[in-house]
């Protein structure tokens, strides 16, 4: 029996076969060019249509991981996050090895704050292409799940392998901020600075860093810089030392209501110089002095009677004291360890605190006004301590 000879039609099916799929390959990228046409002109509900068609044209590989990556964008700009991580992951079924794609899906991940995805997927995309691109994000994915030692090692290599960029020193003065570690912080945010005059990010940074550290000055004078050149950053700063930045007590006034506690009037101040009510023995009148902080402060806080403190002055240095710190005599005036009562205006930031000064028996008692201090140790709206150089007054030493 002789054997029929099928090469021929063996070979006609196989061209048959490649025709076809590289006629649907042809047509799959057509499909993706529209889609990147509708893409780019923001028509993304379109675009995806096209990158769809385009999938199920293909026969997979690099059409199909690129029609998911412009599928994830549009996505991604509809806002179905979702979808996007959907599109990323078949991607990466057709080009496992990619990077960028990696590094994209490692992105979404860390927008959605799901930082130990994020870090599985910068580290394999490392593993890929140890680029400094791919490093620095290694590294931001260790600072958001507080790996800080990993993190400075990944940004150590970005200053290595791309010296003429700022964005190592950015890396690491976030890292050394985290740690606390001001000094080298505000370093680093200037090496970067340095590299790129203009890169506001690592102002706002260092800023953040001046602020943590206690130098507000500096902080102000960073946020000034910024307002120039980028006023939403300078904003954010500006708030940021705001929060951060302990209330303080910056002036006395007189209150129309109540009567006025001259406290420039130094020792042996008659006590019926006061006010003429007090001539009288035994005479008692409310006095009041009211206090502007530099922020809001706690109504509840600063309304407690016992987190204010009316006391004579003590001090080494001369004139510092009560009296210039002579002998008292018996007919010295005594005042109450906490006022009457004190109250708060939220809108004007002060407080009006109301206390009570009495005449003796015989009408002589004496005072020294300029030496009361007054203090107080409550807490601003966010719950921030009063700033000690600046949480008491008194007449002869004003705010300290």
């Amino acid at each position: 029996m002789e054997i029929p000879d099928n090469s021929a039609l063996f070979s006609a099916m196989f061209d048959g076969a490649a025709n076809k799929t590289a006629r649907l390959g042809n047509l799959a990228l057509r499909e993706l060019d529209k889609g990147l046409d509708q893409f780019t002109s923001g028509n993304h509900e379109l675009a995806i249509n096209n990158f769809n068609r385009a999938i199920r044209l293909s026969s997979g590989g690099e059409t199909a991981a690129n029609a998911y990556d412009f599928k994830a964008r549009s996505q991604l700009s509809q806002g179905d996050t979702s979808g996007a991580i959907e599109s990323y992951q078949n991607a990466l079924k057709f080009a496992p090895t990619r990077d960028d794609l990696i590094g994209r899906l490692g992105n979404i991940f860390t927008t959605e704050q799901r930082f130990d995805e994020a870090v599985t997927q910068y580290e394999l995309a490392v593993k890929n292409n140890p680029s400094a691109a791919n490093r620095y994000s290694l590294g931001q994915g260790y600072l958001a799940t507080g790996r800080l030692d990993e993190a400075k090692a990944q940004f150590e290599l970005v200053r290595q392998l791309s010296p003429n960029d700022p964005f190592g020193n950015f890396g690491l003065g976030q890292a050394y901020a985290r740690e606390a570690r001001y000094d080298f912080a505000i370093e680093s945010f200037s090496a970067a600075i340095a590299i790129k005059r203009d890169y506001w990010d690592a102002y706002a940074e260092m800023g953040y860093a001046l602020t943590d550290s206690g130098d507000v000055s500096g902080a102000e004078d960073v946020a000034a810089e910024l307002r120039i050149n980028d006023e939403a950053l300078s904003a954010l700063l500006n708030q940021y030392i705001f929060e951060k930045t302990q209330p303080k007590m910056l002036a006395a006034y007189v209150d129309p209501i109540y009567a006025f506690f001259p406290s420039s009037l130094g020792p042996g101040t008659q006590v019926s110089g006061l006010n003429a009510y007090l001539a009288t023995a035994n005479a008692q009148l409310t006095f009041s002095m009211v206090f502007q902080f530099s922020k809001q402060m706690d109504s509840a806080s600063v309304e407690n009677v016992f987190n204010w403190s009316i006391a004579r002055a003590t001090g080494s240095g001369r004139g510092d004291g009560y009296n210039l710190d002579m002998t008292l005599k018996d007919t010295e005036a005594t005042l109450t360890p906490n006022p009457l009562a004190v109250y708060y205006d939220q809108q004007a930031m002060t407080a009006t605190v109301l206390f009570k000064v009495s005449q003796n028996a015989t009408a002589s008692a004496t005072i020294d006004p300029s030496h009361i201090n007054f203090s107080f140790s409550g807490k601003d709206v966010l719950g921030l301590d009063m700033d000690k150089s600046a949480d008491m007054y008194s007449g002869f030493s004003s705010f300290a």
